[in-house]
């Protein structure tokens, strides 16, 4: 790929990394296509369901997000490779953490090897790197390139890519335990010596669910493309396919804005 040109010479193996860090977006946009059929599986149960889908969205777009931020064009390509070592050397960290909390050592002690091994592969080209700490993990730099988390990163890729302001914080307002968001969603019926709640949706929040995560998928599949300077046309043909999905979104606007004041 072109970028591996541009790389300083202290990366041995340039082509190497530059397809490493496309591999590593692209195993998200893939995840995130499955979670985009799981979505469209849980509209096709109708009614029976109705709360899951604000939870697979959420996941999904948090994972586009990650993918767009690895492949930004805004970035240098030294600055990709920080992002790309910053992105492994967190995600094997915080599965270190949790499999400490759980009683998994044998586990730990593989993943913090793991880690010491991509730790060592980063200083070959920022040798200053220092180990992040949870707390101050949004402070974290290398090479002079900042950590962005999970909010931030959607955040920003709503308003690049769905012209949709605070993405994150709407989705985490109904995916994270609400009584106001599960009221909103909830139709009460008196049964002589009992209260029956029953979840609704309207047809306008499933369609904005489904737009918004066609449009997360297309954004970071473009961002895929770009970088690997590969023929869109499959992708082309996928979105004017479902024109009016990817429109949706943009069209509703409005009412997503309208839902985050509520």
């Amino acid at each position: 790929m072109y970028e591996a040109t541009l790389l300083p010479p202290e990366i041995a193996a340039p082509e190497q990394l530059t397809r490493a860090v496309a591999n590593d977006a692209v195993l998200y946009v893939t995840a995130a296509t499955q979670q985009l059929r799981s979505l469209a599986a849980l509209v096709a149960l109708g009614s029976e369901i109705v709360l899951t889908g604000w939870s697979v969205t959420r996941t999904l777009a948090e994972h586009c997000g990650r993918a767009a931020w690895l492949l930004s064009p805004d970035v240098t390509p030294t600055g990709r490779v920080a992002r790309f070592y910053m992105e492994r050397i967190v995600s094997i960290h915080m599965a270190r953490l949790a499999a400490e909390k759980i009683g998994e050592r044998g586990y730990a002690k593989e993943l913090k090897r793991e880690r010491e091994v991509i730790l060592a592969q980063a200083r070959q080209v920022f040798p200053d790197i220092d180990l992040f700490t949870v707390e101050k993990l949004n402070d974290w730099e290398v090479g002079g390139e900042p950590y962005a988390g999970l909010s931030k990163v959607l955040n920003l890729f709503g308003e690049s890519h769905l012209d949709a302001n605070g993405l994150y914080d709407t989705l985490s307002s109904f995916t994270h335990p609400s009584l106001h968001r599960l009221r909103a969603q909830t139709q009460i019926k008196q049964l002589d010596d009992r209260v029956h709640h029953a979840f609704v949706a309207e047809p306008d929040v499933i369609h904005w669910q489904l737009a918004t995560a066609s449009m997360c998928v297309y954004g970071a599949a473009q961002h895929a493309v770009g970088y690997l300077d590969i023929d869109p046309a499959l992708l082309e043909e996928w979105a004017d396919r479902h024109p009016r999905l990817l429109k949706w979104a943009r069209e509703t606007e409005e009412a997503a804005e309208q839902t985050t004041e509520d």
